[in-house]
C-alpha cells in the first residue's frame, strides 16, 4: 500500500533528516519521497500495523500529521 502524509512541521531539511532517521528504523517501510515544500510524505509498506508503527514514531519525535487519501 501508498499513503500520503501531510506534516505541517516539515519545514526544513533538519526536519526532513530526523524524519527519515527514525521511519528508516522501521521494518517492511519505504520511504518514496519527503517533499518539504508541500509537507508530505510518501511512504510504502504491507500492512497497515506498519503504518501505525509510523504514526507512532512520528508522534514520538514531535511530527504531528494528517493522513491525506491513498495514492
Amino acid at each position: 500500500m501508498t499513503t500520503l502524509i501531510k506534516v505541517e512541521q516539515l519545514i526544513s531539511e533538519e526536519n526532513k533528516s530526523i524524519i527519515t532517521r527514525n521511519l528508516s528504523r522501521i521494518l517492511d517501510l519505504r520511504i518514496l519521497d519527503i517533499d518539504i515544500i508541500n509537507k508530505t510524505i510518501s511512504l510504502v509498506y504491507n500492512n497497515p500495523f506498519v503504518l501505525d508503527k509510523a504514526k507512532k514514531e512520528l508522534g514520538r519525535v514531535g511530527f504531528s500529521f494528517q493522513n491525506t487519501p491513498y495514492l
